[in-house]
């Protein structure tokens, strides 16, 4: 038995329908978009408030355009839900509840995106910082043999890249909450940023080991037995200095919202 709606509004193609009248209905369509349609008795009425009517249409297409690639389809779709609330409301001429409900959608796709964004630059992480702990696991196994055939001073350096490439990924694990990701800027690029902090950090780790040996830091420290004690904890701690490498997810964000600034300006200008 055919609903309501699909008598009054028999072409449209509704995933979720949000609201359906006499005059009009808001729905969310098969493609995860928001769509409306109204009759000519809506057409012809006048607005009580045109220039708030455009205003909320218009901030609801805005928002509805935000990137969401890797946004998983049930998320999309309570997105969108919450778009075409907004749509709705301003049909009935409630403006005031319109923005309520695009604040909520934005706060909502805010949240989602972060969290899809965290979880690619943790992801990275993880999977560039297992290698070196596979290889650090490996070299003292088999450190007799390792010593054997690098010799003393070589086992230490290759184990400080080691030590280097864990002290990064602890940083960028306790630093999660406080990362600079948007989803917008893409997997790849979060993937690229993740990994070349583990990577710089094992860097780092081999030229502090180094700088210990050599005595051009720690000099004191360094001498004697703990001497390679020294170098793997230096190697550790200079890993972490990955979170001064300046982000490029950050100013690939800001450089997008700089040139949406400027678009808004040229618009308002004209």
């Amino acid at each position: 038995m055919a609903r309501q709606y699909e008598l009054l509004w028999p072409d449209c193609k509704i995933k979720h329908l949000v609201l359906s009248t006499e005059e009009f209905i808001v729905f969310v369509n098969d493609e995860l978009d928001v769509d409306w349609v109204t009759n000519e008795k809506y057409d012809e009425a006048k607005q009580s408030d045109p220039i708030k009517w455009n205003a909320a249409i218009n901030s609801a297409a805005l928002l509805e355009a935000t990137p969401c690639d890797g946004i998983s389809p049930e998320v999309k779709l309570q997105f969108k839900r919450l778009i075409g609330e907004a749509v709705a409301r301003s049909f009935d001429g409630d403006y005031s509840g319109a923005s309520h409900m695009l604040d909520a959608a934005r706060a909502y796709i805010l949240a989602r995106s972060q969290e899809l964004a965290r979880r690619w630059y943790l992801s990275a992480s993880m999977v560039t910082a297992l290698p070196f702990g596979i290889f650090g696991c490996i070299l003292w196994w088999e450190r007799i043999f390792f010593i054997r055939e690098l010799g003393i001073g070589a086992f230490w350096l290759a184990l400080t890249s080691v030590t280097g490439a864990m002290g990064a990924l602890l940083s960028v694990i306790q630093r999660s909450g406080r990362l600079t990701v948007d989803c917008s800027a893409g997997r790849t690029l979060h993937w690229l940023e993740a990994s070349s902090r583990i990577l710089a950090g094992g860097i780092a780790g081999v030229l502090a080991g180094l700088a210990v040996r050599s005595e051009i830091i720690l000099a004191a420290l360094a001498r004697g037995e703990r001497g390679q004690l020294v170098m793997v904890l230096a190697a550790f701690v200079a890993g972490t200095g990955e979170r001064f490498v300046t982000s490029i997810i950050a100013q690939v964000t800001a450089t997008g919202d700089k040139s949406v600034a400027s678009d808004d300006a040229m618009k308002l200008s004209v």
